[in-house]
C-alpha cells in the first residue's frame, strides 16, 4: 500500500530511512525502461502535439492579434441538445412537473463536453418518455397551460399548440407544420379533445425540433454562413444558461434585431445581469475543471474518517461562493481566482484549514486564509481532494490538471497499456511522490513526458488527499520547490503552489484558458486551443486588469465563433 497522504496522526508506518535508498530508485527506473512512455513532451507520437500543431510549437508561439482576420472553424450543422438543456428545455415550457424529479440531471455536475454522447436507442427511448411524462403532467392543469377548457373548441387549440411550438422549435412555426400537428389532435380527439392536445404537445416534445438546434444560417456569401436570428438566440441562450431562450431575447430574434452586433451585446449584457445566468456561467467553469468530480471521490475511512457527503458537498459549495464573489459580486479581473486569499467556510472546513470560524457550524462564513499557505482555486480543498487517491496525492492527476484544465497546454501521450504492470507497481510502492516523480525522471523516455507533468503537480505537495495543508510527510520536511522545463513563458523555479499562482496570475495563459473552456461549451468545439483567434482575439482586446468574466463573455458573445460557420469542410 502507498504511504499515507498525511503522515500526523493517521497511524504513519516506521520507515527505514527517511529516504529510499538510490538502487531502488534505479531498479524501478530500469523495470519501466522496456515498456517506456513514447513521444515527445506535447507531442502525440507522431511529430504532432494533442491539439494537431506540430510536436515542437508550444502554446505562445504565435500570437495572433485581436484585429487578425478570424476564418470560421465551424461548418453547418445540426446540434443536440444534451440532457441539461433538454430538461431545462421542457421545465421553461411546462414547469417542474413536467420534468420527473429521478430524471433531471443535478446541474452542478453537468459535463463540460459531449464526448460519447449521441443519438442511440437508449437515448431516443429516454426522450420519448419525458415527451410522454410532459404531455401527461396537463392532467389537472390542463386549462392553466393550454387557456382552454377541457372541451375547449379547435380554434383554441389551434392557437395554443401554434405559441406552444414556436416556444419549443425556438424559431417561427413553418407553414405545414400547425396542420401536421393537427394531424396528431385528431388521432387524439377520437378519445377526447384534451387527448388530442396532450397528444400533440408530446409530439412537440418528441421532435427533432425541439431536440436538436440548428446552425445551418440564411446569409451565405465567400464561403461565409451567418447563423439566422433565431438560431443565434439559441446559441447564445444555451452558451450563457443551459435553458432556452426567454421571451425578450425571443422578440429581439423575431424581430431581426439580433442580426446587429450591438443588440447581441445587448441581449449579452443583460443576461448576465440575472443570477441565473451567473449560476449557469460559473457552473460551466466547474464543468471545465473537472470539480463535479468530488462527489465521485472516496478516501481511505481509516486515515480520513471525516470525509464523505457532507464534507464533499461543502468543499464544493466553498468553490462556487469563491467564485461567486470574486468573479460576480466583486467583479474581479479572473487572474483573482488564482491569488485571492479570501473564501467562505463552514465549520467543517475551517478545520480542513486550520481557521476560525464564526457563526453557526453549518453557515459558510469569509475568512482570510493564511497566505503563505492558499493562493485562490490552486490550493482549494475541493481541488486537492478530488486530484488525490484513496489514500495519497496523486503527483500526476495534479499535474495533468494545472497542465490541462487550468493552463490548456498541449496534450500529452498516455502511456501505453504495456507500462501498466510498473505503474501499478510504483503506486503500490512504499515512496514518497517526489520518489516517484525521481523514478519516472530517470528513465529517458517517459521523462520527457512527465516533465511538462510532474512539476506542476509535485509543488501541490503541501496539501493532503484532503486538501490539509502540510509540512512534513513522517517527519520529512517536504521540498515543494519545482523547476518547469521546456514550456515557453512557464520555464522557470518555484518555490511552490504559492509562487506559481501568483506567477501565472501575472501572465495571460490562465485567462486564455478559462476563454478558450468558455468558447469550446459555447461552440461545442473540443479542437480550439488559446493559440487560435477565436481565443486569441478575445484575450487579447481586453486590457490586462480587465479581463473580467462578464466582459470575456460579452466578447464571446459577439465574436464570429458565434456567429459564422463555413461552407468549407
Amino acid at each position: 500500500m502507498a504511504s499515507p497522504a498525511s503522515g500526523e496522526g493517521h497511524g504513519a508506518r516506521e520507515r527505514s530511512g527517511r529516504r529510499r535508498r538510490s538502487a531502488w530508485l534505479a531498479a524501478c527506473a530500469s523495470s519501466l525502461v522496456a515498456a517506456a512512455c513514447t513521444g515527445n513532451l506535447g507531442g502525440d507520437g507522431d511529430g504532432q502535439s494533442g491539439d494537431g500543431r506540430p510536436g515542437g510549437e508550444q502554446p505562445g508561439d504565435e500570437q495572433p492579434g485581436a484585429n487578425a482576420q478570424c476564418a470560421p472553424r465551424l461548418a453547418p450543422r445540426v446540434v443536440l441538445l444534451p440532457d441539461l438543456q433538454f430538461t431545462n428545455s421542457v421545465r421553461a415550457l411546462l414547469g417542474d412537473a413536467a420534468v420527473q424529479a429521478d430524471q433531471a440531471p443535478d446541474d452542478r455536475t453537468k459535463p463540460f463536453m459531449k464526448k460519447g454522447f449521441s443519438v442511440g436507442t437508449s437515448l431516443v427511448r429516454t426522450r420519448l418518455d419525458a415527451a410522454a411524462h410532459a404531455a401527461g403532467s396537463l392532467e389537472g392543469r390542463f386549462q392553466q397551460v393550454t387557456g382552454c377548457a377541457t372541451d375547449g373548441d379547435d380554434a383554441c387549440a389551434r392557437d395554443f399548440l401554434s405559441r406552444f411550438a414556436a416556444q419549443a422549435f425556438r424559431r417561427p412555426l413553418g407553414a405545414t407544420e400547425l396542420e401536421d400537428l393537427w394531424q396528431v389532435v385528431e388521432v387524439g380527439k377520437e378519445e377526447s379533445y384534451e387527448r388530442g392536445v396532450k397528444l400533440a404537445v408530446e409530439a412537440i416534445l418528441a421532435s427533432p425540433s425541439f431536440g436538436y438546434r440548428t446552425e445551418l444560417g440564411e446569409e451565405r456569401r465567400d464561403g461565409v454562413v451567418k447563423l439566422s436570428p433565431h438560431e443565434l438566440a439559441s446559441e447564445l441562450a444555451f452558451f450563457l444558461t443551459d435553458s432556452p431562450p426567454d421571451a425578450e431575447l425571443m422578440a429581439a430574434a423575431d424581430s431581426g434585431a439580433l442580426r446587429d452586433p450591438e443588440e447581441v451585446a445587448r441581449q449579452t449584457e443583460r443576461l448576465l445581469a440575472l443570477p441565473s445566468t451567473q449560476r449557469s456561467l460559473s457552473t460551466t467553469l466547474l464543468a471545465a475543471w473537472g470539480l463535479s468530480n468530488l462527489f465521485g471521490t472516496v478516501k481511505d475511512p481509516g486515515m480520513f474518517p471525516e470525509y464523505g457527503p457532507a464534507l464533499q458537498a461543502s468543499m464544493f459549495h466553498e468553490t462556487e461562493l469563491f467564485l461567486d464573489a470574486t468573479l460576480w459580486d466583486r467583479g474581479a479581473d479572473v487572474s483573482e481566482l488564482l491569488t485571492s486569499r479570501e473564501t467562505l467556510v463552514n465549520e467543517p472546513l475551517a478545520k480542513v484549514y486550520g481557521v476560525e470560524h464564526s457563526g453557526a457550524p453549518e453557515e459558510f462564513s469569509p475568512v482570510t486564509l493564511p497566505a503563505d499557505q492558499r493562493a485562490g482555486l490552486l490550493t482549494q480543498a475541493s481541488l486537492m481532494a478530488t486530484l488525490s487517491r484513496t489514500d495519497n496525492t496523486s503527483v500526476v492527476a495534479r499535474g495533468l490538471f494545472v497542465r490541462g484544465a487550468l493552463l490548456c497546454l498541449p496534450k500529452l501521450p498516455s502511456p501505453p497499456e504495456s507500462l501498466a504492470g510498473a505503474v501499478d507497481e510504483l503506486l503500490n510502492a512504499d515512496m514518497t511522490e517526489r520518489e516517484r516523480a525521481e523514478v519516472r525522471a530517470m528513465n529517458p523516455t517517459c521523462g520527457a513526458c512527465h516533465q511538462g507533468i510532474d512539476p506542476f503537480g509535485l509543488m501541490l505537495e503541501n496539501y493532503d488527499a484532503l486538501g490539509r495543508y502540510r509540512e512534513t510527510i513522517e517527519g520529512s520536511p517536504i521540498d515543494a520547490h519545482v523547476e518547469v522545463k521546456g514550456i515557453p513563458g512557464l520555464s522557470e523555479s518555484y518555490a511552490n503552489a504559492i509562487a506559481f499562482a501568483d506567477a501565472i496570475a501575472k501572465q495571460k495563459e490562465f485567462a486564455a484558458c478559462l476563454t478558450r473552456n468558455l468558447v469550446t461549451y459555447g461552440t461545442d468545439d473540443e479542437r480550439l486551443t488559446p493559440n487560435d483567434c477565436q481565443v486569441a482575439s478575445v484575450v487579447e482586446a481586453l486590457p490586462e486588469g480587465e479581463r473580467t468574466l462578464p466582459a470575456i463573455v460579452k466578447a464571446i458573445a459577439t465574436s464570429r465563433a458565434l456567429t459564422d460557420r463555413t461552407e468549407e469542410e
